[in-house]
Order: C-alpha cells, then sequence, then structure tokens
C-alpha cells in the first residue's frame, strides 16, 4: 500500500519536475526573442542618431574625409575663426535657422585648429580640379562633397566671397549674422547651393 502511494508520489514529481523544465525553457525562448527585438531597436536607435537633421551638425575633419573617400554626397560649410568670433556674430546661428527653413542638412567644420598639412593637401587639391573665385579652404563657406572632391557653387555661379574674413571683420563688432544685410548673404550662399546641387543632378546620400 504504502508502495503504491510512494509510486504516485514519484510521478508527482517527474511531472512537475517535466512542466519545470519546459517553462525555463519557454522563458528561456522569450527572452532571447526580447534580447533581438531589443538590439534591433537599439541599431534603429544608433542609426537614427546618425543621419544628420535639418539645419547644421557638427562634424570633425576625419570624418569628412572618411565620408569624402567613400564617395558620399553631402554638404559642408568649412570655415577659419576664432570661436569667440564664431560666437558674437552668432554664424552658426543664423545658419542654422535658414537651413532649417530649407530643410536641408549640412555639416560644418572650423578649420581653425585642424592639421595644417590635411589642409593644405585638400587646398591644393581643390585648386587642381576648380577655378580661382573661391576656394572653400582658403575663403570658408558652404561646399558641396560628391565624386570624391569637394566643390564649390560660388565656383560654378562665378561668384567669390571670403566668409572667413567677413567673419573676422564682424568678430569684434556688435552686427551678427541675423542682422538684414548679413542675412541675405547666407540667404544668396544657400540658394546658389540649392540651384547647384539641382543643375548638377546631384543625389545626396543622406
Amino acid at each position: 500500500m504504502s508502495k503504491g502511494y510512494m509510486g504516485d508520489d514519484g510521478n508527482l514529481i517527474r511531472k512537475r519536475t517535466l512542466l519545470t523544465l519546459v517553462l525555463i525553457a519557454g522563458l528561456l525562448m522569450l527572452s532571447a526573442c526580447s534580447g533581438t527585438d531589443s538590439a534591433a531597436e537599439n541599431n534603429s536607435d544608433e542609426a537614427t542618431e546618425n543621419k544628420p537633421k535639418a539645419g547644421l551638425n557638427e562634424t570633425t575633419l576625419d570624418d569628412v574625409m572618411t565620408k569624402k573617400d567613400n564617395d558620399e554626397a553631402f554638404y559642408v560649410l568649412i570655415y577659419d575663426a576664432k570661436q569667440e568670433y564664431v560666437k558674437n556674430t552668432k554664424l552658426l546661428e543664423a545658419y542654422d535657422e535658414a537651413l532649417k527653413k530649407e530643410d536641408m542638412k549640412v555639416f560644418h567644420l572650423n578649420i581653425r585648429d585642424a592639421n595644417e598639412q590635411t589642409i593644405s593637401q585638400l587646398y591644393e587639391e581643390y585648386e587642381s580640379h576648380s577655378g580661382s573665385s573661391h576656394n572653400p579652404f582658403e575663403d570658408g563657406g558652404l561646399s558641396v562633397v560628391f565624386n570624391g572632391d569637394f566643390n564649390s557653387a560660388f565656383e560654378y555661379h562665378g561668384k567669390s566671397w571670403n566668409l572667413n574674413r567677413l567673419i573676422g571683420e564682424m568678430g569684434s563688432e556688435e552686427d551678427t549674422f541675423f542682422d538684414d544685410d548679413r542675412n541675405s548673404i547666407i540667404q544668396e550662399s544657400i540658394q546658389y547651393n540649392l540651384d547647384y546641387v539641382k543643375g548638377e543632378e546631384i543625389e545626396l546620400t543622406y
């Protein structure tokens, strides 16, 4: 009689053990699926974070060179100025506001402290395939990078403009790029670049 009860107890224990193992296996599978979904969401978030937003997006010379060498096509605002002048003239704020109105995504780069040898090389490379009315590495301004080269919309339109000199002149004054005459220059430079990209049928890669 007692053996019968012992047998029933053993069966019950085995059933409970089997049920526990099934539950554990199910939980492990759910955990793995959840982990995969989380990883996918994280990757998606990182990809979104890496994409430039409308307006100005800060970057580095190394990043610009990597994009250039990878044949990416994008806008970049290049300037060579003291940080205090950039702040006093509200250069970045004015450009950012104007670019957002056109839904343009533009990287910006201050080459004041960049590697001089690299900048000199880029200057020479630009001179070798372009004219002489505008050089973004000497004059500053918006440029379009595509086909592995820096290109100037000012050069394309036969215009000359020295953004670096203008920042220097305004830096110690009370003028900012939000002033009507200064802001109109920004608007004009943006339109030159829009027309250039459209005229050359350049497909930006972001």
